[in-house]
């Protein structure tokens, strides 16, 4: 079974050179956080034994033993960025479970299909699979797992850039949060409907639900979530014009990160203070921080976020003004 999941608020990220994304029209998500790839050979060796145990259970024609077996198998495939695979098990142990008429086992069946279904980008199925496990959770009275699925609902909303609907389910989440006090679950989500308002130029909004976060992973002692929290709300400063103030911010995001080992993070970061750094007018700064997170997205296989440096130097030397800047290189003090 996959650990049902605490929302990570993504950081914002952004770009100089990038339009946005129109609404996808086949109700299909963009890029697909999981890809089909070649398991390592330890991983196959895992896989084949638990194969030799299904057939032993099967052969004993012992449903909660296949079905502990098929969960296991399609948390390595899923782990391991195999969503195809992943899909395969946890829909059989959906089949299984749906028999023994315990709620909370078939909630996790179908957020665990729903979660295979949003990494091979397929929105319909996986909305689908979310909200058939929502009456489930409150059956089973679990509020934790409900809100959880429920920020599950969001994020697929937010994937097809539906900040409406996404804002909706994130609403419903917060207050069972709330209720079952869980403070990181609130925290995450009190980011994510920030960053709906940062998307929506909604500077006051925005900035008052990022500081709620803060507020509550500084008590929780998060580092992660802080960090997160500090890029989020020098994003906000960085499109209303007080670059200095991002700056600020995401150098104080940055140490975080790097004590915390979050390459991602570094990254994202990195190549947000290079925006500010641009806007200011000092693209020798700029490409230092560009060029110091290159290697980073390349090292983690983030190609979206390689990308988007990649083409926000081409802006920096696109314009005439920063090229003697630029030449030579200049690197941060």
């Amino acid at each position: 079974m996959l650990t049902r999941p605490v929302l990570v608020a993504a950081m914002v990220v952004s770009s100089l050179a990038l339009s946005p994304r129109a609404l996808a029209q086949d109700a299909h998500v963009p890029d697909a956080p999981h890809a089909s790839l070649r398991m390592a050979p330890e991983l196959e060796s895992k896989i084949a034994e638990l194969r030799q145990n299904l057939n032993a259970a099967s052969r004993a024609k012992n449903a909660h033993a296949q079905a502990i077996i098929l969960d296991r198998m399609g948390a390595l495939y899923y782990a391991h960025a195999d969503a195809s695979e992943a899909l395969a098990a946890f829909s059989q142990v959906l089949a299984i479970v749906r028999k023994f008429n315990e709620p909370a086992r078939e909630a996790t069946a179908l957020c665990d299909v729903g979660a295979s279904h949003f990494a091979l980008g397929h929105a319909v199925e996986a909305l689908d699979a979310y909200k058939e496990a929502l009456p489930l959770w409150r059956s089973a009275g679990n509020k934790d797992h409900e809100a959880a699925t429920l920020g599950d609902i969001a994020e697929v909303f937010r994937a097809l850039h539906d900040s409406d609907e996404a804002l909706h389910f994130d609403h419903r989440s917060l207050p069972l949060y709330i209720q079952a006090g869980n403070q990181a679950g609130e925290a995450a989500v009190l980011n994510n409907i920030g960053l709906v308002y940062y998307a929506r130029h909604d500077k006051k909004r925005a900035l008052d639900y990022f500081t709620q976060a803060m507020s509550v992973y500084e008590s929780l002692q998060n580092k992660t979530g802080e960090a997160t929290t500090l890029n989020n709300i020098g994003g906000v400063y960085n499109q209303f014009g007080d670059r200095r103030k991002a700056i600020e911010l995401f150098s104080r995001a940055l140490p975080i990160l790097q004590e915390t080992g979050d390459k991602k993070g570094q990254a994202n970061t990195l190549n947000n203070m290079g925006l500010a750094y641009a806007h200011l007018g000092d693209p020798a700064r700029a490409l230092a921080c560009y060029n110091r997170a290159l290697p980073t997205y390349r090292d983690i296989g983030d190609e979206d976020g390689f990308q988007a440096a990649s083409r926000n130097i081409q802006t920096l030397y696109a314009d005439r003004r920063n090229r003697a800047a630029l030449e030579p290189q200049s690197t941060l003090n």
